[in-house]
């Protein structure tokens, strides 16, 4: 940061400078014990090298302790004058802050002071030339760190490379400090020994993930973005909780407005068996306070938690690819990349958007990305509350919610383990962009399928319908030839005729069974022109041209009836 500037504007030029101007001030107020105390030094040098030494004056004694007297009295004045400066540089809260303070400054003047970090945002801030690169970790030597109010640092000490597999509260029998520690917003002074091993952002993170590729239970390839966002600067979701008379755990959630209950019952088994070992050994408190109904605060100060930094920072994975650590913010969105393939790989492409739904909602929007975040938020820091109605009676949906009507147990934080939990990461919300298939013939491929499906059961429907119909033309034949068949039997029985009359009223029971539009509808073609034939031989046309009788085929018009 010094490189470019001129010399009177870097910041170690006024201190030599005052320092310069206070040396030549005393050398001229003493300038007689001064030079006396030349004389002493140059007959030292004279008896070095064996040559005559001067004669030095009478008051030389006296002019040293003069000297000296005021030496000591200039050096005790300077550091009281420190002391009291040190006050005003920078701002302490108790006495250990402010010897700090003057420590800093003392080696400040004497060019002793090591660097000085400044944290704006979560990431360092620092000149040139005061870090260390060892096995590809990064260490600052510092002895002050300037945090903004969105952002904090975790230092540590004793090892270098850092310690990343000890304990977060590791306190020695000696009752030594910690060799990791998280410094918040404020000024933060690092002892001897200690490095700072990173720095954090403590506002909302987002992440997203683009180009994610995954395959359905039925093989399709799909693409879609992932995006995550998740804050170490807010305390941990808290979901309600309440047991069942079958010991079943199930969330309750209440609306903000309408004060009507929610019931959710999608908890984690892990999850479950934790919440129920911790009621078993905890008591319901005397408050009446819902601790969901609280909201997180998304401006500074930010929840500053100890235990989550430090989580945050010494957990940070190592890329195989490169050995380079990553960074703690990357992890989220990964995670969510391998939840969501995960659950990709369980489900077929037609379950995601089905195409027989009449209803816009799909499988996709109403269960699948809900479960995705309940499932990825659960992954993350949770707490949980558990209530309990004061009467015995489970919470129904939609009841309206009523404090005076429950029973609170304290708020107390899940801690199975789970890859962002360890991490102290809190999932506020994480999602995807809609799923577009690799191959672009997919969707047409899929809609020829949806529709051939369609045009076989259509095809299958059809053919029963026409099955049922050949029965009732079949049936009705049937009957109609057991009507003939009876009428026939009759004429047989009538005495008194002979063959051609016979012939002649059989033939007219036949026409009268074709005439009829019920039978005649039921009759081939061959048999109509049959009887038609039939009848121009018994009953020859007249001279206006038309017979005594009359048979038409199936779509052929009456006429008019006609006396035969």
């Amino acid at each position: 940061m010094d490189d470019g500037k001129r010399f009177y504007e870097r910041p170690v030029f006024w201190p030599r400078l005052i320092g310069a101007i206070f040396l030549l001030i005393f050398i001229i107020a003493f300038w007689s014990e001064f030079s006396i105390l030349l004389q002493l030094i140059r007959a030292i040098f004279q008896l070095l090298l064996f040559k005559p030494v001067a004669a030095l004056p009478p008051e030389t004694p006296q002019a040293l302790l003069v000297l000296l007297a005021n030496l000591i009295i200039f050096v005790f004045c300077f550091f009281i004058l420190l002391k009291w400066i040190s006050l005003f540089v920078l701002p302490s809260k108790d006495p250990q802050e402010r010897k700090q303070v003057y420590q800093r400054l003392t080696d400040y003047v004497f060019g002793l002071h090591r660097p000085a970090v400044f944290v704006k945002n979560g990431e360092l801030i620092t000149r040139k030339d005061e870090g260390l690169e060892d096995d590809g970790v990064k260490a600052k030597f510092a002895s002050l760190a300037f945090v903004d109010m969105a952002s904090a640092v975790v230092s540590e000490s004793r090892s270098l490379p850092p310690i990343i597999k000890l304990p977060k509260k590791l306190v020695p029998p000696d009752d030594q400090p910690s060799p990791i520690r998280a410094l918040g917003p404020g000024i933060g002074f690092l002892r001897s020994g200690e490095r700072i091993r990173g720095a954090v952002d403590l506002r909302k993170q987002f992440r997203m993930i683009k180009g994610v590729r995954g395959f359905t239970s039925d093989g399709i390839e799909l693409e879609t973005n992932v995006n995550a966002i998740f804050t170490l600067g807010q305390p941990s979701e808290v979901i309600t909780v309440f047991d069942t008379k079958d010991h079943d755990l199930r969330i309750m959630s209440v609306d903000r407005d309408t004060r009507k209950i929610s019931i959710f019952d999608k908890i984690d088994e892990t999850d479950v068996a934790e919440i129920h070992k911790s009621i078993r050994d905890q008591k319901p408190n005397r408050t009446s306070t819902l601790a969901a109904e609280i909201p997180s605060s998304n401006r500074p100060p930010y929840t500053f938690d100890e235990d989550r930094i430090i989580s945050a920072v010494i957990s940070q994975p190592r890329n195989t690819r490169d050995g380079k650590l990553e960074k703690w913010t990357d992890l989220p969105a990964q995670v969510a990349v391998s939840l969501l393939l995960d659950e990709l790989s369980r489900i077929s492409y037609d379950d995601l958007y089905s195409l027989d739904s009449p209803e816009p909602g799909c499988y996709l929007y109403d269960t699948f990305k809900p479960e995705f975040k309940r499932k990825m938020k659960s992954l993350g820091v949770l707490s949980f509350q558990f209530v309990q109605r004061k009467d015995g009676r489970i919470p129904q949906e939609d009841d309206i919610f009523n404090p005076d009507e429950f029973v609170f147990w304290d708020v107390m934080e899940l801690h199975n383990p789970k890859p962002i939990r360890d991490r102290g990461i809190k999932v506020i919300e994480v999602g995807f962009s809609d799923f577009k298939p690799i191959d672009v013939t997919i969707p047409e491929q899929r809609f020829d399928t949806w529709r051939s499906r369609w045009q076989k059961e259509t095809e299958i429907t059809n053919a029963g319908y026409d099955l049922e119909i050949m029965r009732q033309l079949n049936h009705s034949r049937a009957q109609a030839q057991r009507e003939i068949i009876y009428n026939l039997s009759q004429i047989f029985k009538l005495p008194g005729f002979t063959q051609d009359a016979m012939a002649i009223r059989i033939f007219q029971a036949l026409e009268s069974a074709a005439a009829n539009p019920a039978t005649n509808r039921l009759l081939p073609r061959d048999t109509v022109d049959m009887l038609k034939s039939f009848q121009n031989i018994l009953f020859p046309q007249d001279r206006s041209g038309q017979s005594s009788g009359w048979i038409s085929a199936p779509n052929d018009k009456l006429p008019p009836d006609e006396p035969r």
